[in-house]
């Protein structure tokens, strides 16, 4: 368990809401003024997907909308909102306006048909899966409306506050332990989902029953407890990691993914049907040319077309090194290649890139594939004169980051909401209906098939666009030992030499894509002048799993030698460009471990750096992390309770190495994290802060990544005011 946070004699300032700061001076008030037209366009729409259409108590129907996440500009946090489907609409209502003074985050809201739990049908609605202050321990809850239900409750013992929303939201979990992963099977009958309940370490998965419950509670204002069975019990061996994938349609088993990490899931089945539940069935494909634990299955699902019900489809790099779709018959044991890219291997339609966001309807699957960071959009009918053709969907656009959620459980398979992403525009809400565009299927010189698609525009869920915002450009570099590094550049307009600002991306296997942004993007190319990189040094996801795995355990360094890398580029190949002599490395979580790093190698390369809940010390980083994750990120970083390994770690360590670091740091942190923990920032304030400039912002109720709009903006301006004076002025303190 994490030690209490010990501030000793620290000395802090109150400059903000939910913001307490170390040697901190004050933020001039012009900086939050000429940030406020840039946050606005940085409060992009999300989506939740689909409501589902049901009927009300007199037997009238009700539409389902779109679930829209938005933060409004005078609400401390993201709030849930309701439009209808049709685009032509301007509707958007808001469904939630609780705040409750914290970082809180809603991960899922899963809508439903309908419950039973308290003896009377609650229509509508959804389940929600949602912490409380930040720290990761989420709960699930139940939405719902009293005016489609059977009958209106009394105000349930607590009840969140959702005044003046029409939407009641009730706690269903009542502890302390993390639950997320909530799945609804196709008949609305049950619901999966995982928690580590068991003993806080094990992430196992329990189902539970939606209608014919018999929970034998009443319609009353005491609490509701959900009761659930364990279908993937551990295993006993080390830390077990399961999560629901997808029921079969007709409710009998239960698709299980076990994690072991990023780079290693397994997939397996769970016959559910019987009172005494199986042990999970290991599924291997056959052929496979990857060694199981060198395997990722990323998304799986059983067909949802009653005439094959025996076929799953996933992404998987089971047969090499990217992630591809392929298509399992559980009868006969044989696999369907459709985008695997693999020598040897026929497939209906090879694609040299990672696949990405599967979804399977009733008509089609649809996916994504990520291009060095762009996205293009996917859809393979299962029935008609396209049957089993992959088309390409050309969305007419400027091009970025695409996510799509389909309507079909609605009875609208070819209906879907697309959130659009680029350099214009954060996330934009749009709608698509695929089925006329098969009308229109054309080929392109290779032969591959494809569909140009206008797609219409949610008016009510579009942010304003900033005039003049750069493009980004795709940039590759040479590291130490000839392995060539993407990175995502972006250049201010009408400049030439300009300093600039290298950001890297946490994870470590996450990706800077073509919308991969810091929050002070904008501001530092528009009003400030300032370039900005954001490489993709190994051990990023989205270029294969050997480039993913590139920077494992005892190779971790090699990650921090390609900004050393970098570095040298810019001063070699990009100096009528870029001033080398003002230079400044920032990132957070994982990322701020590498800005770290790169100050203690890189110093006199480097004019100052921004670390957000950045790991500074591995040993303790890996032992006051969450249990739950410590297994993961034990295979990823190495496991310090191995002597070796842990005097590798303690090498490499940022705070073992702080002498090093001879430049102004800027150190933001949220009290609440469970995954780096607030000790980690602390710690470096304290030894960094006696020889080197260093300034110190510690964010309360919040997590790993900031929500509350007084800590957004108030972390932003003073990471401006930081680099106005350390990487533009010539002079250091």
């Amino acid at each position: 368990m994490t030690k209490p946070i010990d501030y000793g004699d620290l000395e802090f300032t109150r400059p903000a809401k939910q913001i307490k700061a170390v040697n901190l001076p004050a933020v001039p008030q012009r900086i939050l003024d000429g940030m406020k037209q840039y946050e606005d366009a940085a409060r992009g729409f999300g989506t939740m997907g689909f409501e589902r259409t049901v009927k009300d108590a007199n037997g009238r129907e009700v539409p389902g909308g779109v679930i829209v996440s938005h933060r409004p500009a005078d609400a401390q946090v993201t709030q849930l909102y309701r439009m209808p489907t049709d685009p032509s609409s301007t509707e958007l209502n808001r469904l939630t306006y609780f705040d409750i003074g914290s970082g809180r985050t809603i991960s899922q809201f899963c809508g439903i048909v309908e419950d039973d739990w308290r003896g009377t049908r609650r229509r509508g609605g959804a389940i929600m899966v949602m912490d409380l202050t930040g720290n990761e321990h989420f709960q699930l809850w139940r939405y719902w409306e009293d005016s489609i239900s059977d009958q209106v409750l009394p105000r349930v013992e607590g009840e969140l506050d959702n005044a003046p929303g029409t939407g009641r939201i009730e706690r269903l979990t009542h502890d302390d332990f993390r639950y997320s992963s909530v799945l609804i099977s196709q008949s609305d009958k049950f619901m999966a989902f995982s928690s580590n309940k068991e003993n806080n370490e094990d992430t196992l998965v329990y189902v539970t029953t939606l209608v014919g419950s018999n929970t034998g509670s009443k319609a009353d204002a005491s609490p509701f407890i959900l009761s659930s069975r364990l279908v993937a019990p551990s295993t006993g061996e080390g830390t077990t990691m399961y999560y629901p994938s997808s029921f079969s349609l007709d409710d009998k088993h239960l698709l299980v993914m076990r994690s072991y990490g990023s780079a290693y899931t397994a997939l397996y089945v769970v016959d559910i049907s019987g009172e005494e539940v199986s042990p999970p069935k290991l599924i291997e494909f056959p052929g496979a040319t990857e060694k199981a634990e060198d395997t990722a299955i990323t998304m799986a699902s059983f067909s949802r077309d009653a005439h094959s019900p025996h076929l799953l489809y996933c992404t998987t790099n089971a047969y090499g090194d990217f992630s591809s779709v392929i298509v399992y018959d559980i009868d006969t044991g044989s696999v369907t290649h459709v985008t695997t890219p693999s020598a040897g291997i026929q497939a209906i339609r090879p694609i040299s890139w990672e696949t990405k966001d599967l979804a399977i309807t009733s008509d089609s699957i649809v996916f994504t594939a990520n291009v060095e960071g762009w996205t293009s959009l996917f859809v393979m009918p299962l029935s008609g004169s396209h049957k089993n053709t992959v088309i390409e969907v050309k969305v007419d656009w400027e091009g970025g980051w695409l996510t799509f959620h389909p309507n079909g459980l609605n009875g609208k398979p070819n209906e879907m909401t697309l959130s659009l992403a680029s350099y214009r525009s954060r996330e934009r809400m749009t709608y698509l209906d695929f089925a006329p565009l098969l009308s229109n299927v054309k080929r392109d010189e290779n032969g591959d098939a494809y569909v140009l698609a206008s797609v219409s525009s949610y008016a009510q869920a579009a942010p304003p666009i900033v005039p003049g915002e750069v493009p980004p450009k795709l940039i590759k570099y040479k590291s130490f030992d000839g392995l060539e590094v993407p990175a995502i550049y972006y250049h201010p307009a009408g400049q030439s030499q300009t300093p600039v600002v290298i950001n890297i991306h946490g994870g470590p296997e996450s990706q800077a894509t073509a919308t991969f942004r810091m929050t002070t993007h904008s501001y530092l190319l528009n009003e400030l002048k300032v370039a900005v990189i954001y490489p993709n040094v190994r051990g990023s996801s989205g270029y294969g799993k050997k480039y993913m795995a590139a920077d494992d355990v005892l190779k971790r360094e090699d990650s921090v030698k390609d900004i050393g890398a970098l570095l040298d580029h810019i001063t070699s190949n990009m100096q009528n460009e870029l001033d080398s002599s003002r230079i400044a490395v920032s990132g957070g979580s994982y990322g701020g471990y590498m800005s770290l790093a790169s100050l203690t190698h890189y110093s006199s390369k480097l004019a100052c750096g921004i670390e957000h809940f950045g790991i500074v010390h591995w040993p303790s980083f890996l032992e006051n992390t969450a249990a739950v994750r410590r297994a993961a990120r034990r295979r990823e970083y190495g496991d310090e309770t191995i002597p070796e390994i842990r005097e590798f770690l303690e090498r490499i360590s940022p705070i073992n190495n702080i002498s090093k670091i001879t430049i102004p740091l800027l150190i933001t942190h949220g009290e609440n994290d469970s995954r780096v923990t607030v000790h980690e920032a602390v710690s470096t304030y304290k030894t960094l802060s006696k020889n080197v400039h260093t300034e110190l912002i510690i964010c309360e109720m919040e997590g790993h990544g900031y929500k509350q709009k007084s800590v957004i903006e108030f972390t932003n301006a003073a990471g401006i005011l930081f680099l106005e004076r350390f990487l533009l002025s010539k002079s250091n303190l």
